[in-house]
């Protein structure tokens, strides 16, 4: 076998069905166009219709096959709905990625609680909920199959970004998916389920427009980062895509920051 034929057999995901959270923009998006790339049947998922329509024509001609469904991941209920109408469609579903996220800043003194209770059910229960849906339709299939939860480095450092940052409700619910994710690894790890993250530091997507659309912000940011720059969406797509694939196929419960060496 050579290198070219033994590389594809690992990161081949031609017959999986993909679901992807977050998909119309940032990460989301760049994993979705990658996984579609790959092969994989790619479902996209996202509270933003219109980006959504937007994300569905930059996978069209791609080799996988996309279809796209909008979606509060803060309503459980309609997790729950979308979840069983893909699995009607598909059959099952062998790759997730939870990339969806919201992070709203605010001092935690007078931290609103709405907003707080939102931002967990989005990065947090969602998360929960859309990934024991997979896991369900892996389970019963009897398939194997990779969850990868996109968190931050920021949960893993409350300090990463300076004190001048103050949003809790992202931090604590990133530090939760972190141990989240070690937790389901351990117990789906018997049925074949592997469950992984993916840590990102600064990258170019809409969640940093504040620092990309000011270059004398973006630079400072960047002077802290060993590799000197920001990370595009699709370098953090790559990792996720191994991670997803046969190719890291004895890795699991694993965190795996791609920031440039930030944390270094």
């Amino acid at each position: 076998m050579n290198v070219a034929t033994a590389l594809e057999a690992r990161l081949s995901l031609v017959g999986k069905t993909a679901v992807v959270t977050g998909a119309a923009s940032g990460i989301g998006l760049a994993t979705a166009k990658l996984l579609c790339q790959l092969g994989a049947r790619t479902v996209l998922l996202d509270l933003n219709a219109t980006g959504l329509q937007g994300a569905m024509a930059q996978c069209d001609g791609l080799p996988g096959e996309a279809s796209a469904f909008p979606l509060d991941l803060a309503d459980a209920k309609a997790i729950e709905t979308v979840f069983a109408d893909i699995v009607a469609q598909c059959g099952g579903i062998e790759i997730l990625v939870n990339s969806a996220a919201m992070n709203q800043s605010g001092a935690s003194v007078d931290y609103d609680l709405e907003t707080w209770q939102r931002v967990v059910d989005v990065n947090l229960t969602g998360l929960f909920v859309t990934s024991r849906l997979a896991a369900r339709s892996m389970i019963a299939r009897g398939t194997k199959g990779a969850i990868v939860n996109v968190v931050s480095v920021g949960g893993l450092s409350a300090g990463i970004t300076g004190r001048g940052n103050a949003n809790p409700s992202y931090r604590a619910t990133k530090g939760g998916v972190v141990n989240l994710t070690r937790a389901l690894a351990v117990e789906w790890a018997r049925d074949g389920i592997r469950v992984n993250a993916v840590a990102p530091g600064y990258v170019r997507t809409p969640m940093v427009a504040r620092l990309t659309d000011d270059p004398t912000r973006e630079a400072m940011a960047a002077e802290r980062i060993p590799l000197g720059r920001f990370a595009e969406p699709e370098e953090i797509a790559w990792v996720i895509a191994f991670l997803a694939s046969e190719g890291a196929s004895m890795v699991t419960g694993q965190i795996l920051p791609v920031d440039g060496g930030l944390l270094a």
